[in-house]
């Protein structure tokens, strides 16, 4: 998908007209039109619109296929279940974090 097939499913997701991203943005809604329908590659406010979109730059760009916000940045060492395993712990509460932690230092104590 193009940056602009990603915002405008965006936009689609969220009920959101091009307008209204404009407005909540800073920008002309000729601007958001632009990156749409005219193959643009970026924007100085792309930051901002993913932000209003609910979403992340490495979503609209297709650096990642996720578009939730949480999703850890690429990497080029990660595999999908160690990509889903990070996104389930950054969603844990703090003391439930500090356990799977012990347990992680536990395990590689073990290994030794």
């Amino acid at each position: 998908m193009t940056l602009g097939e990603r915002i405008s499913a965006r936009l689609e997701l969220l009920g959101m007209s091009q307008s209204e991203l404009a407005r909540r943005v800073g920008v002309a809604q000729s601007s958001i039109n632009s990156l749409i329908h005219r193959n643009k590659v970026g924007s100085k406010y792309l930051h901002k619109i993913a932000q209003v979109l609910q979403t992340t730059t490495a979503y609209l760009t297709g650096e990642i296929d996720d578009p939730s916000p949480d999703a850890p940045p690429p990497g080029p060492h990660m595999t999908p279940e160690e990509t889903e395993f990070l996104r389930k712990l950054r969603r844990l509460s703090p003391a439930d974090r500090e356990t799977i932690e012990r347990l992680t230092r536990s395990l590689g104590r073990a290994g030794d």
